[in-house]
């Protein structure tokens, strides 16, 4: 019971860390509530490998409790989904570095509090869903240090000839307060034909051959405040290969698409636009709406002939589309989708779920005409009623991955950094990408997203290994290949590394049945030792987009079965490190010693004031004073986004024949406030007054809330004066 407690602790305590501004810009970083003693990061130590299609990150932090009581610490990897993954998590104590076990994610997390309760040093490194982020907990001892060995591995992909990989250096930078040390190697299967530190020109980047580059940045000062960005690139072809200490073999193959091996095959696919605009109340205000106006016109623009498009207005519980299916784009259009356009006045509730069904259907029919479907959602990013969190990215991603269809976002103006992350969420993982206007910069961003579209070059591409036996690919079979990409062979065989190597791919060009085979010698094929993490990642990546679209109980424990054997943490496993007691006092377990591992955290969240052990004074209010917290009760009521954004659909009053209509047990509560309360009711937003406002004239904008307001105090102050009224308390 205390240990499902401890649960119940995390779950409540890590919303509310991560509520902290700007959590998500940092790779790595340690969050707690403030203290006189602040856990600190004594000094950082990065080692980056890059090579074709793949980053490997050894993050080592030593972290120092300088108080007198033992500490939790809580250190956060926002991890891009599709990207980076933890592999590995290590602790080091003194000069004893203690390994850690992979396993279920709930059994790991009972282990954890089990460690804790029996006075064990554990840390833990876990995937919290209701943030999106990966967390590590580990103890730190009064005035003692704990270091963590942290391992990523992320795939990259090949876009316009190079390979690109970010790291948020600043972070570390800022942090460390001792030391910082980051060791950069490239290293290629074939020539490297260039490699540029964008962010840091000034670092040398020595070259090792004509296959490997380094640098290193052994200072804060050398940072500048900057995050690394690295490019590289090598030749338009690769092949690589490995065997492990158990005999497995790994393969890999890739050729660009602009290869003149297979040049003559390539050309663009169509594309066809669907495009969904927010049409709600919040659109109408701040000059969103001409802004997503605009938007649409641009993009449409855009488009040449054999291209078809289609838009959908949402907002409320409307959903109105311009054509019933994708139609071709001609100069004479402009004019209809103006119409469109002008034709519709933002107003009501927001639900990201409502135009799903609708491009899902043009982008079966953009399908069937040999098109490239590819969907644009214009909106300030303020969903009010429908699904949201999770369940709404896995609805766009069930969307994304059935229809291969990339999801790009045009955040209009968004009022927070939390509207502009909802829809970077709904883009950036779908293939797609986010674009913010903030302000006369629509022509600016429009063009940015469409030149970030990369439509298929090539599809169909079947991958074959001829000579082997039992080859498992990790890359997807059949493959395509976009604009500036490249097509992957990556597959573990049977054989040693002398045995010879014949790749093939086969695909349909040009009206009949194309091959392009290489064959080669294996001792003379280049050995790259990342080449079986590279293959598992690109396996678990797979999985793990099948079941953010479709929940699948066979995916599911292949995926925990490859992870855990691999020591991957994911949103279903974790990594443990336990360290084992070197004291000979009892082992039982104390569930009062898990409860205090959080109570430090708990505690500085949660934790009333000190008080002297007396009873705090009653406070007695005047009828002006009462009056006024009344008014204040209704403008802060009235201030809510879903009401002065003009997102209800309707209002009702308490008492009303509409009221005594609503089902209390289907009505979902959004908006809780003193007088005013805002329930999803089907498709709407109803809010609902005090039978008492009949009277008052109700404005969603700021200025019709101040009038709001002060109407109220007035009825107020009118009602203190009649014969009977209440004078106190």
């Amino acid at each position: 019971m205390r240990i499902a407690r401890c649960a119940l602790v995390i779950s409540l305590v890590l919303p509310a860390l991560l509520l902290i501004p700007n959590h998500v810009v940092a790779f790595c970083e340690i969050l707690e509530p403030p203290s006189s003693f602040p856990t600190q990061v004594n000094g950082t130590q990065v080692e980056i490998r890059l090579t074709e299609g793949f980053a490997r990150v050894v993050i080592i932090k030593e972290f120092y409790n300088p108080s007198s009581e033992a500490k939790q610490g809580q250190i956060f990897f926002p991890l891009e989904k599709g990207h980076e993954l933890i592999t590995d998590l290590r602790l080091k104590i003194g000069n004893v570095v203690y390994n850690s076990s992979a396993g279920d994610r709930g059994g790991a997390l009972d282990e954890f509090l089990t460690a804790i309760a029996q006075g064990q040093d554990a840390a833990l490194v876990q995937y919290d869903p209701p943030r999106d982020v990966y967390w590590i907990a580990v103890t730190i001892p009064p005035r003692e240090t704990r270091t963590t060995i942290t391992t990523l591995e992320m795939p990259l992909t090949k876009r316009d000839g190079s390979y690109e990989y970010h790291y948020r250096l600043s972070v570390d930078a800022r942090d460390s307060v001792a030391y910082l040390r980051v060791h950069l190697r490239v290293e290629t299967a074939t020539p490297l034909v260039h490699v540029h530190l964008l962010s840091h020109p000034d670092v040398p980047v020595l070259r090792i051959g004509d296959r490997a580059a380094e640098a290193y940045i052994n200072d804060t000062g050398t940072v500048q405040g900057r995050d690394l960005d690295v490019h590289f690139g090598a030749a338009s072809s690769a092949l690589a290969q490995w065997v492990d200490p158990q005999g497995d073999r790994y393969v890999r193959y890739s050729i660009d698409a602009g290869d003149p091996a297979w040049r003559n095959f390539m050309a663009p696919m169509p594309r066809s636009l669907m495009v969904a605009v927010d049409a709600s109340g919040s659109m109408g205000l701040d000059d969103r709406w001409a802004a997503a106006k605009e938007s649409v016109s641009r993009l449409t623009a855009d488009l040449r002939p054999g291209e078809t498009f289609n838009v959908v207005a949402f907002g409320g519980p409307s959903v109105r589309t311009l054509d019933p299916v994708p139609q071709e784009w001609t100069p004479g259009r402009s004019a209809e989708l103006d119409r469109f356009l002008n034709s519709i006045t933002p107003h009501g509730s927001t639900s990201f779920a409502d135009p799903l069904a609708v491009v899902d259907g043009w982008a079966r029919t953009a399908t069937g005409l040999g098109q490239q479907p590819i969907f644009v959602l214009i909106s300030d990013g303020r969903p009010s009623r429908g699904l949201e969190g999770f369940e709404l990215e896995r609805a766009f991603s069930e969307v994304a991955y059935d229809r291969t269809m990339p999801i790009f976002a045009l955040a209009t103006k968004p009022a927070t950094h939390a509207d502009e992350s909802l829809l970077r969420n709904l883009s950036h993982f779908q293939g797609g990408d986010l674009f913010t206007l903030h302000g006369d910069d629509t022509a600016a961003q429009v063009g940015s997203l469409l030149g970030s579209i990369r439509v298929p070059m090539l599809v169909g591409i079947q991958s074959d290994l001829p000579m082997a036996t039992e080859a498992v690919f990790a890359n997807p079979n059949p493959q395509t290949v976009v604009q500036g990409g490249e097509a992957i062979v990556l597959a573990k065989l049977s054989g040693g590394s002398a045995d010879p190597i014949d790749v093939q791919l086969t695909w349909t060009g040009a009206g009949s049945a194309q091959a392009l085979e290489r064959t080669a010698s294996g001792t003379g094929v280049p050995l790259q030792s990342l080449l079986g993490r590279q293959w598992v990642l690109m396996k678990i990546h797979g999985m793990l987009a099948a079941l953010r679209a479709h929940e699948d109980p066979p995916t599911l424990d292949a995926l925990k079965a490859l992870a855990t054997e691999n020591r991957v943490v994911t949103p279903y496993t974790s990594l443990l490190v336990v360290i084992p007691r070197t004291d000979s006092g009892t082992t039982e377990a104390s569930p009062a010693a898990a409860d205090r591992a959080f109570a430090g955290i708990a505690g500085g969240l949660f934790a009333a004031p000190a008080s002297s052990g007396r009873g705090g004074p009653i406070g007695v209010f005047s009828p002006l004073e009462i009056e006024g917290r009344k008014a204040d009760a209704l403008r802060q009521d009235l201030s809510n986004p879903l009401i002065a954004d003009d997102e209800l659909d309707r209002t009702v009053f308490a008492g009303s024949p509409e009221y005594q209509q609503i089902d209390p047990t289907t009505a979902v509560t959004r908006f809780q406030g003193t007088y005013v309360r805002v329930l999803e009711v089907g498709n709407e937003l109803v809010g609902v007054f005090p039978d008492d406002f009949r009277g008052l004239s109700l404005y969603p904008t700021t200025f019709g809330m101040a009038l709001s307001a002060l109407s109220l105090a007035a009825l107020f102050v009118v009602r203190r004066r009649r014969p009977g009224a209440s004078t106190a308390v």
